[in-house]
């Protein structure tokens, strides 16, 4: 079971990127990576969190929405 906020996920595949390459990722300042993609560009069938979300019925509605800083500078 994942948790994001409130929902509990239940059978939710993770993966976990130990090593990419160049300095794309190593210099960014970010939290992590959360697999948004279609269900038919994901690795071993593993179906996309918001895709399990709404399957499980864990929303009234399938639409979601994040928060985009407008300066990473700023605190």
């Amino acid at each position: 079971t994942k948790q994001i906020s409130n929902i509990s996920i239940k059978g939710q595949d993770f993966g976990e990127s130990v090593f990419e390459p160049g300095t794309t990722f190593a210099l960014a300042h970010f939290d992590g990576v959360l697999g948004l993609g279609y269900p038919s560009l994901a690795v071993g069938n593993a179906l996309p969190v918001f895709d399990s979300i709404m399957t499980q019925q864990l929303i009234e509605e399938p639409v979601f929405s994040f928060y985009l800083k407008r300066s990473v500078f700023k605190v």
